[in-house]
């Protein structure tokens, strides 16, 4: 969670957008998804994921790689593993 706060922050995001993506890095969290993988990486993916749904889609895969040094190979890893184990991704502000 600290490193989706210090992101949030980096990337100037809508406060919906972060509160949003608290929500959804819960569920993985809860879910076991996290077990292993790198912090970054994993809130990068969940905020990327947090503004497409918020319909901001200015801030792309690439920016969130490089404001987490993290490849964009990682995010868009990460992205499909969360739409598979959770695909039901809801908005709740």
């Amino acid at each position: 969670m600290l490193c989706l706060a210090k992101l949030a922050n980096k990337t100037h995001v809508d406060v919906k957008v972060t509160r949003h993506a608290i929500s959804y890095m819960k569920q993985v969290i809860d879910s076991n998804i996290s077990a292993g993988k790198d912090p970054m990486g994993l809130a990068a993916t969940v905020l990327y994921l947090s503004c497409q749904s918020y319909g901001d889609i200015s801030k792309t895969q690439k920016y969130f790689a490089e404001t987490a040094e993290v490849t964009d190979v990682t995010i868009r890893n990460r992205c499909q593993e969360l739409r598979s184990k959770i695909p039901t991704m809801t908005i709740s502000a």
